[in-house]
């Protein structure tokens, strides 16, 4: 049963953190992986080396301005608008910024592994302390950081190198510090240093501004803290985007407008009607009710509320939030807003219909909410996330490229996609994106390579196996990691 002192409150979510960090670390692979996985780390030590631009992998022959405008471009990259051989990172700098002092510490192979068990525990205490802060006892804040931390969406972002996480402790730290902000000024210093990191971990982080903004309150001086405490972080992200990008406002996602969508409103809010509930626990029905007893909560009401509309509202015509639902993640910085306010609700209406009940019986309602509660979101993290795979699926990268240095020359080229970043970090092998290669360019790429003497290979996981249709020649099987194939091809032979 959770403790009712706010000390053995304490002590419990101590205890809680030292056990999921250790889960965390037996499951993590924070490490270079797919698009999102390996554009951070790319980036990450393109920043170690004072370099936002990285040179392409070029064959002779065929310049990028002769060939498609991805062909050499790994995921997570894209051609420098200075045009030529070069090109830049597409993501946000924040996540890559925290990685070079934590490869410092810890190496770059757990750099990552160090940054999202740091943030995932962040995340967890920053709920407690919100609770607390919103008025919740020791017993109901402690639930509420485990109800997150059993949230199959945040074990799935604290696994794997994403910026989720990251973007969800910094976005609590800045509504924790904004609320502290009236007991002293240097709250609201603090809260604007963190909107200023969470704005370069995720730009749409800046949504926290405004329930920050009711937080601090009508007060001009506290306001200009938070503003001041801002600043580094916007004038950092402004400063990456002209030397990568040209323009102080233009980020590596470029003109996104297209992906928003009016018509999908309706549709995106009953898929997170539907999720929501099974990914972070039933409680967030309750969220919405907040709203229907003002004079309890007027100040606490007003923050949560204008916190979880923000992030709904702007996520919800958006394109991808429903796709599957690992896109809800985008709503995690909202999470600890949404989760607070419902255990607010729900103490209050389970205190209401058991008030007659002795105290010891009252005391066990947050152990029941709790037990209800994650028992729903470990019912799903079942069917819907393998979580002793997820990290380990993103080292696969690592050990594909670990065989083909040991197995295939120095000069081979690789045609590859989904790999394509991770390739690029841990090898030096010229990468060419299977999905850029079409006959024309085909025919350039084979009279390149037989005329420098150079071998042909591909790295396709399961879903690209038909890219070895498009592609000429005849291709064999030599090699596998798991389930990811590892062709050579014989560029004299018919068409695959």
């Amino acid at each position: 049963m959770p403790p009712t002192t706010f000390s053995g409150a304490k002590l419990s979510l101590g205890l809680g953190l030292l056990g999921y960090a250790a889960l965390l670390v037996i499951m993590i692979g924070a490490v270079p992986g797919g698009s999102d996985n390996s554009g951070y780390f790319n980036e990450a030590r393109l920043f170690s080396q004072g370099r936002i631009h990285a040179p392409m992998r070029v064959l002779a022959g065929i310049p990028p301005d002769e060939a498609t405008q991805y062909l050499y471009v790994p995921l997570g990259f894209k051609p420098s608008p200075g045009g030529g051989a070069e090109m830049v990172p597409t993501y946000p700098p924040g996540l890559p910024l925290l990685l070079v002092p934590a490869a410092r510490v810890a190496g770059w192979d757990h750099a990552g592994d160090l940054v999202l068990i740091l943030h995932s525990l962040a995340g967890i205490a920053l709920t407690f302390a919100l609770g607390r802060i919103c008025g919740l006892p020791g017993s109901w804040s402690l639930a509420g950081a485990a109800v997150l931390a059993a949230s199959p969406l945040y074990l799935f972002t604290s696994l794997q190198a994403l910026s989720d996480v990251p973007a969800t402790a910094w976005a609590t730290a800045a509504v924790v510090a904004a609320m502290k902000s009236r007991d002293g000024p240097r709250w609201a210093l603090v809260c604007g240093a963190c909107i200023s990191v969470g704005f370069l971990v995720r730009p749409t982080n800046l949504l926290i501004a405004v329930p920050v903004a009711v937080a601090v309150g009508v007060s001009p001086g506290r306001l200009a803290l938070v503003a001041l405490g801002s600043l580094p972080g916007i004038a950092t992200w402004m400063a990456i985007n002209h030397a990568a990008y040209g323009n102080a406002f233009q980020s590596g996602y470029g003109a996104i407008g297209g992906e928003f969508h009016s018509g999908l409103v309706a549709g995106t809010l009953r898929y997170c009607a539907w999720w929501l509930p099974r990914l972070l626990s039933p409680i967030v029905v309750a969220a919405p009710l907040l709203l229907a007893f003002p004079r309890l909560w007027p100040r606490v009401a007003a923050i949560l509320a204008a916190w979880a509309a923000c992030f709904v509202a702007f996520y919800a015509p958006y394109r991808w939030t429903h796709e599957q639902w690992w896109f809800l993640r985008f709503l995690l910085p909202a999470a600890p807003a949404l989760i607070v306010a419902g255990l607010l609700v729900a103490r209050h209406l389970l205190e209401k219909a058991t008030g007659r009940l002795p105290d010891h019986a009252r005391r066990l309602l947050p152990a029941l909410v709790l037990a209800v509660a994650v028992g729903v979101e470990l019912g799903q993290t079942s069917p819907l996330l393998e979580a002793r795979t997820v990290g380990h699926e993103e080292l696969k990268y690592g050990r594909v490229s670990k065989w083909l240095t040991a197995h295939v020359p120095a000069n081979s080229v690789i045609v590859v996609s989904q790999a394509s970043g991770a390739l690029f970090y841990f090898t030096d092998f010229t990468l060419l994106r299977h999905e850029q290669i079409g006959p024309a360019v085909s025919r350039r790429i084979l009279a390149s390579l037989q005329s420098a003497g150079r071998p042909l290979y591909a790295v396709l996981w399961p879903f690209e196996a038909d890219a070895l249709r498009k592609l000429p020649g005849t291709w064999a099987r030599v090699g596998s990691v798991n389930d990811v194939g590892i062709w050579r091809c014989d560029p004299a032979g018919p068409a695959g």
